[in-house]
C-alpha cells in the first residue's frame, strides 16, 4: 500500500479513515516547518514577549518566563494538562487524532522541530498509540487535555498501547520491541507543548469518524428502506416521479429519490395495483365460485389507475370458507385502493434528503478543518509576526457535530417507524402480527421493535446540542468554550445507535419480504426472489441471508429464536451492505 503523503494542505477524510481503520502508513513533507521554528527561536533569544513561549498560559499570561525555563514551561504544560478521565478513545480514533495533528503541524505556523513531527509519524507508522481518555475537553482552547495525552509519549511519559497491550511509556521504552523498532523520546523546543496540545484536532478526528459512519449509514438505511418498500409493494410515484421533487427543488430530496429509483429499478413488487392482485387471485383457480364471481365483477369495473374499493363482504365470505390466505390477499388488494402510502414510506426522500444535505454541510466544514492551522499563538515569519488569536476555538466543529447528531437521529426516528409499521398487522398490509406465524404461541419481532424504540428515545437525549452550553474556565480568561468534543463524541454514539436501529430494520425487512413472497407462493403467484426483487435489493437480500445461517432455514418465520445474535451479525455486515449500495448508486 502506498504511503499517504502529509503536507498540511490536502489531507482528506477518506485518508484519515484509511489511517484509522486500515493502518495506512504516512510520509511527511517537512519543508514548511523550519521557517517558523527559526523565527520563534530567534524571538526567544531576543527576549521578546510571546504568549505561551515566554509567558505563562491562560490567566497566567501576565507572568514572564526566563529564557532558561522556556523548555520546562512546555513540559509542564503537557504534564499538567494530561488529566483526562473516563474510558479511553478507541485505537481508530487515536490514529485519526495523530494523523490530523501531524498534518496541522506540517502547515508551518506552529514552530515545531523536524525531530518532533518525525517521531509522531514514527509512532503512527509503527502502531504505537498514545492512551487518550475520552473526557476532559471543553473545546477551547481546543482539546488541551486529550492532546496532552497524545503528546506525552513523545517525551517518554504517559501511556501507550502496542499490540493490544498498554504500557507506561517509560516501561515500553525498556522493552525489546521498542528498542528493536527504534522508539526514542524527543526534547521539546520553545513552543512545542502548545503546538502539540492546542487545537481542535480531537473533535475533528472524532467528527471524521462520525461522518464516515453517517455516510455509510445513509446508504445502508436507504437500501434497507428499499427492501421494506418492496415488501409493502409500495407506490412508485412518491420517489420515482421526478417532477414532484423538482417543484420543491431541494437537492438532497432529489438525490435520495434518485437513489431509491436506482435501488428499486427492475422490481416486480413495487407499484403493484389492486387490479393486478385481483387478476392474479382469479387465475389461482382456488377461489369458491360464489366469491369468484364477486371478484370478477369488481375487477371488471373501469377506474382511474385501476383502483377499485373491494367490499368487505368478499373478504368475510373468504374467511368463512376457511380461506384465510386468500382473505389476506383480498384484504391486501383492498388496502391498495388507498392512493398513498404512510409517511415513513412516502416521505423518505424528504426526510433522508434533509439528513443528506446536513451531512454534506458537515463534510465541507470538517474537510476544511483537516487542513487548518488551529493552535495559538500562530507564527507568520514572512510578516515578522506571532499572533495570539482564536483558531483553537471549536465552535465551527461543535455546531456541525450537533447538526450531524440531529440528522442521524432523524434517520433513526423514521427507520424505527418503518419497523413498527412492519410488525403491526394493521399497517403491514396483511402480513402476520410481528411477522411470524402462530402468533400467541410465537412472539416474532415484537421485542426488537421495543429495542429500536428504546434506542430512539436514548438518541433524543443525546441530540440535545452540546454547543448550546459554555462554562467559563481558567479564572474566566477563557470565558466562552465550544463543547465541540462532547458534540463529536455524541455524534459517534448516535451514529452507532442508528446502526443498531437499522440492523433491526434490515432483519425486519428480510422477514417481511420472505413472508410476502410466501403469501404469493400460496396464491401460485411469482414468489422467487430472483424474479421479483430489484437487482440491488436481491443482492442485499442475499447478503443478509448469508449473514446468518438461520435465515436459510425455511422455519425462521414459524418459530421463535434467540434474536440478538442475528441483529449483531447483520450489524457486522454494514460495510458489505454499503458496497452493495455503492454498486447501484454510481
Amino acid at each position: 500500500m502506498d504511503k499517504i503523503i502529509l503536507n498540511g494542505n490536502d489531507l482528506t477524510r477518506h485518508q484519515v479513515i484509511d489511517v484509522a481503520f486500515n493502518n495506512a502508513k504516512v510520509a511527511i513533507d517537512t519543508s514548511k516547518i523550519s521557517k517558523s521554528l527559526d523565527y520563534i527561536t530567534k524571538k526567544v533569544k531576543e527576549k521578546k514577549i510571546i504568549y505561551g513561549v515566554t509567558t505563562g498560559f491562560g490567566s497566567n499570561s501576565d507572568k514572564l518566563i526566563e529564557t532558561k525555563d522556556t523548555v520546562d514551561l512546555q513540559l509542564n504544560l503537557l504534564r499538567s494538562h494530561a488529566c483526562g478521565v473516563g474510558n479511553n478513545f478507541s485505537k481508530e480514533i487515536v490514529r485519526a487524532i495523530m494523523v490530523i495533528r501531524l498534518n496541522t503541524l506540517l502547515r508551518g505556523n506552529s514552530g515545531v522541530q523536524k525531530s518532533t513531527v518525525d517521531q509522531l509519524a514514527f509512532l503512527l507508522n509503527n502502531d504505537i498509540h498514545p492512551v487518550i481518555p475520552e473526557q476532559g475537553s471543553v473545546g477551547a482552547s481546543g482539546d488541551l487535555c486529550p492532546l496532552s495525552h497524545m503528546a506525552l509519549p513523545l517525551i517518554g511519559e504517559g501511556e501507550v498501547e502496542y499490540n493490544g497491550k498498554e504500557y507506561t511509556t517509560a516501561d515500553f521504552l525498556e522493552t525489546k520491541e521498542a528498542k528493536k523498532i527504534g522508539f526514542k523520546k524527543v526534547t521539546l523546543s520553545y513552543k512545542e507543548g502548545l503546538a502539540l496540545n492546542n487545537g481542535t484536532t480531537v473533535m475533528t478526528a472524532v467528527g471524521t469518524i462520525a461522518l464516515h459512519k453517517a455516510e455509510q449509514l445513509l446508504k445502508v438505511c436507504t437500501l434497507s428502506s428499499a427492501l421494506i418498500f418492496e415488501s409493502l409493494c409500495a407506490r412508485k410515484n412518491s420517489f420515482a416521479y421526478e417532477p414532484i421533487h423538482k417543484v420543491r427543488n431541494h437537492s438532497g430530496q432529489i438525490e435520495i429519490a434518485q437513489w431509491l429509483t436506482k435501488l428499486l429499478n427492475g422490481s416486480k413488487l413495487i407499484n403493484i395495483s389492486q387490479k393486478q392482485i385481483l387478476t392474479k387471485l382469479i387465475n389461482t383457480k382456488q377461489i369458491p365460485d360464489e366469491i369468484l364471481s364477486e371478484i370478477e365483477k369488481i375487477n371488471s369495473v373501469e377506474a382511474e389507475d385501476e383502483q377499485i374499493q373491494v367490499p368487505g363482504l368478499a373478504i368475510d365470505k373468504m374467511k368463512a370458507a376457511g380461506k384465510s390466505d386468500l382473505a389476506n390477499m383480498l384484504t391486501f388488494a383492498k388496502k391498495k385502493w388507498k392512493p398513498q402510502d404512510s409517511y415513513s414510506i412516502r416521505c423518505l426522500p424528504q426526510v433522508f434528503g434533509a439528513s443528506k444535505k446536513a451531512i454534506d454541510h458537515v463534510i465541507s466544514v470538517v474537510d476544511n478543518e483537516l487542513n487548518a492551522s488551529v493552535d495559538n499563538p500562530l507564527i507568520f515569519a514572512d510578516d515578522d509576526k506571532v499572533v495570539s488569536g482564536g483558531n483553537f476555538h471549536g465552535q465551527p466543529i461543535a455546531l456541525v457535530m450537533d447538526y450531524l447528531k440531529l440528522a442521524l437521529a432523524e434517520m433513526g426516528n423514521i427507520t424505527e417507524r418503518q419497523i413498527n409499521k412492519m410488525v403491526d398487522t394493521n399497517t403491514n398490509d396483511c402480513m402476520e402480527s410481528f411477522l411470524i406465524y402462530g402468533t400467541g404461541l410465537n412472539n416474532g419481532l415484537m421485542i426488537p421493535q421495543y429495542a429500536a424504540a428504546g434506542i430512539v428515545s436514548e438518541n433524543k437525549v443525546l441530540v440535545h446540542p452540546a454547543s448550546a452550553d459554555s462554562i467559563p474556565t481558567c479564572e474566566n480568561t477563557e470565558d466562552h468554550v465550544s463543547m465541540g468534543t462532547i458534540a463529536a463524541r455524541q455524534a459517534v454514539q448516535i451514529a452507532e445507535n442508528v446502526e443498531k436501529i437499522t440492523a433491526i430494520a434490515i432483519m425486519t425487512g428480510f422477514y417481511a419480504i420472505s413472508m410476502r413472497l410466501e403469501q404469493f407462493a400460496t396464491m401460485k403467484m411469482e414468489s422467487s426472489p430472483d424474479k421479483t426483487l430489484a437487482p440491488a435489493t436481491l443482492d442485499f437480500y442475499n447478503a443478509v441471508k448469508e449473514s446468518n445461517k438461520e435465515f436459510a432455514n425455511a422455519n425462521f418465520l414459524k418459530t421463535d429464536r434467540y434474536l440478538s445474535p442475528e441483529i449483531k451479525s447483520i450489524h457486522a455486515k454494514f460495510g458489505e451492505f454499503a458496497k452493495v449500495a455503492d454498486k447501484y448508486l454510481k
